[in-house]
């Protein structure tokens, strides 16, 4: 079944791309496969990142940038230097991956679905600020593994406790499990107490999702 879903994704992301009038469909097909091949290396760090990350020789912050950075670097691509040409005075590489993906591809908050190895952004994760509020944009990105049928968004982050799934469902944000179990929305944040009713669920802190074009970033 997800390898059905795998392939339903990647063929509708490639059939978008070819919408475009600057892409060709090779370049399309170019870029799906390594949106594939992105979703597969995240997949490959399940249960990892509890210390740093650590990729042929080069060492992540194990966060979820770090994540992120590490799934890049195993298909030979330097994130970070991305994110720096995107956004050189940026000290989150959480706003800087959402900048990046602005400058050199695509970010979008509704309507089309993403696919699998677009980076889907979150806010109010944490309290970065520790302002005891929350206002805090752009604290968390995962990875896209794949789309149900439903909705329901399938991605890759680096949590509390290593790289894990999440589940995440636009259409039915407030929820955290549909009437017959199935996960919707995944905790991302912490309650602070009992008596604490805000925003936790990954539908109600999305922010946005984000995929980067990897040749525009690289320049002639």
């Amino acid at each position: 079944m997800a390898t059905r879903r795998l392939f339903l994704s990647m063929l509708a992301l490639a059939l978008s791309a070819c919408a475009g009038p600057a892409l060709s469909v090779r370049g399309a097909l170019a870029q799906s496969d390594l949106q594939a091949r992105l979703a597969a290396r995240g997949a490959s760090l399940l249960g990892q990142g509890r210390e740093r990350f650590q990729v042929a020789g080069q060492v992540f912050n194990g966060d979820c940038s770090g994540f992120v950075e590490a799934v890049y670097a195993l298909e030979g691509i330097q994130l970070r230097r991305i994110l720096q040409a995107a956004a050189p005075r940026e000290t989150s590489a959480v706003a800087a991956a959402w900048t990046a993906a602005a400058r050199y591809g695509r970010r979008w908050r509704g309507g089309a679905w993403p696919s699998p190895g677009d980076l889907v952004f979150f806010d109010d994760t944490w309290d970065r600020n520790g302002d005891g509020r929350r206002d805090d944009p752009l604290t968390h990105v995962g990875l896209v593994e794949w789309v149900d049928v439903d909705g329901t968004v399938t991605f890759l982050h680096r949590g509390g406790h290593g790289v894990t799934r999440g589940q995440l469902n636009l259409r039915r944000p407030d929820r955290s499990r549909a009437e017959d179990g199935r996960p919707l929305n995944s905790f991302l944040r912490a309650r602070a107490s009992t008596s604490d009713t805000g925003p936790a669920l990954a539908g109600q802190l999305f922010a946005g999702f984000g995929r980067i074009g990897v040749e525009g970033a690289a320049g002639p």
